[in-house]
C-alpha cells in the first residue's frame, strides 16, 4: 500500500462526497481511505457507509461511539494505516485528483523523504469538487532543514498538503482535546527530518470560511484559546526529546510566536466587551514573552511575512507586566470565565 488517508468525520455530511469524489477518482489507485467517524449526529455515517459498499477495498470507516476529538481520532487512524506514507484529510475539504500521484512520484524520484509537501488553495464554501482549478504542474524540490530553515517557518501549518513516511511516524501521535494540534504535529515533525520534498501545485482545497466545518472554529469566541500555548510548548518538547531543539531554538521560538498572535489576532476580531478583549490580549501577549520570547527578540522579517502588520502594532503597543506565569494564567482564565458567563 502507497498511502493511508486519514479523515476524522465530525458532522460532515455537506461536504462528504465531494470529498469522498476527489480521494475514489485519485489518479494514484494504490491508496487506503481511513475514515473515523467521531460520533456523529447528522447522515455522515450513513454517506460515509455508502461509499464503503462501493469501493469496500479501499474505504474503512471506524466509528467512535462517543465523541473523542480530532487528535484522537486522527491516532486511531494512524493504528491502521498500512501505507508506506500517511496524509491527514480534513472532512470539509476536497483535494485535486494528481494530488497524490505526483507526490508519490516525486518521493521516488527523492529517496523517499520522510515530508513532501504541496500547495493550498482556499475554496468558497460553496464550491464543490467540479470546480477544482486545472493548474500548471510543478515538479517537486527537495530542500535540507538545516540549511534552508526559513522554509520551515514558510510551511504551511496543516497536515492536509502533506505526506509522512509511516516509519518516521513511529511513535508519534496527535495532541488530545486541543485545538490546533495539527499546528504541533506539522512543525515538529518539519524539525525533525532532515530533508522535505516541496511542491507548489495547487492541490488541497480548503474551506476556510466553511460555517459548519472544521475551519469555522476560528472564527467564533473560543473558550479553549490557551491550548495554543500547549501547542507551542509540544513543539519544543518533540524536539528537546529527540535532541533537535538546539539546532532549530531560534525558529521554534520564532514559530512560537508566531503560533499565539494569530491567536491574539482571532481574539482581536472578537465582539466582545473592548475593555475585557483588551485585558486578555495584553495577558496573552504577556504570556508569550514569559514562555517564548518578545516580537523583537525573534527575525523580523520573518516575523512581518507570518504575521499582519495589525497585530504586530497592537502588540507593540502594550505596556511591560511584572506577573508571573502562573498570575497571568490565572488572569486569562477569569477573563475567559467571565465571556462564558455573558
Amino acid at each position: 500500500m502507497k498511502i493511508s488517508v486519514i479523515i476524522p468525520v465530525y458532522n460532515s455530511e455537506a461536504y462528504l462526497n465531494d470529498l469522498l469524489y476527489s480521494l475514489t477518482l485519485q489518479t494514484l489507485k494504490d491508496l487506503e481511505i481511513i475514515l473515523i467517524d467521531d460520533a456523529s449526529t447528522d447522515q455522515s455515517l450513513s454517506i460515509l457507509k455508502s461509499w464503503q459498499q462501493k469501493f469496500p477495498n479501499r474505504i474503512h470507516v471506524y466509528q467512535n461511539q462517543v465523541n473523542l476529538g480530532q487528535g484522537t481520532s486522527r491516532n486511531i487512524g494512524l493504528k491502521y494505516a498500512q501505507g508506506e506514507y500517511i496524509s491527514f484529510v480534513d472532512s470539509d475539504d476536497y483535494i485535486h485528483p494528481n494530488m497524490y500521484d505526483e507526490m508519490y512520484q516525486g518521493a521516488l524520484d527523492h529517496g523517499m523523504p520522510d515530508i513532501i509537501t504541496t500547495g493550498i488553495v482556499f475554496a468558497k464554501e460553496s464550491s464543490t469538487f467540479q470546480d477544482y482549478y486545472p493548474s500548471f504542474r510543478r515538479t517537486g524540490i527537495i530542500y535540507s532543514t538545516q540549511k534552508e530553515s526559513d522554509k520551515i517557518i514558510a510551511q504551511s501549518p496543516s497536515c492536509g498538503n502533506k505526506l509522512f513516511k509511516r516509519e518516521f511516524l513511529a511513535h508519534s501521535s496527535f495532541l488530545v482535546n486541543t485545538m490546533w494540534e495539527d499546528v504541533a504535529f506539522s512543525y515538529s515533525h518539519l524539525f525533525l527530518t532532515d530533508q522535505v520534498l516541496a511542491f507548489d501545485n495547487h492541490d488541497y482545497y480548503y474551506r476556510k470560511h466553511s460555517s459548519t466545518g472544521v475551519s469555522s472554529k476560528g472564527f467564533r469566541i473560543n473558550p479553549k484559546i490557551m491550548d495554543i500555548f500547549k501547542v507551542a510548548d509540544e513543539i519544543e518538547e518533540k524536539t528537546k526529546k529527540n535532541s533537535r531543539y538546539l539546532l532549530f531554538e531560534k525558529e521554534i521560538k520564532l514559530l512560537q510566536v508566531i503560533s499565539c498572535l494569530h491567536r491574539i489576532r482571532e481574539v482581536l476580531d472578537w465582539n466582545i466587551d473592548p475593555t475585557i478583549k483588551k485585558e486578555l490580549c495584553l495577558n496573552l501577549y504577556h504570556l508569550v514573552q514569559l514562555k517564548y520570547a518578545s516580537i523583537h527578540e525573534v527575525n523580523q522579517d520573518l516575523l512581518a511575512m507570518n504575521v499582519d502588520f495589525l497585530t504586530i502594532e497592537e502588540v507593540s503597543s502594550y505596556p511591560s507586566r511584572q506577573a508571573s506565569i502562573q498570575e497571568t494564567k490565572e488572569n486569562i482564565d477569569q477573563l475567559i470565565l467571565s465571556l462564558k458567563k455573558e
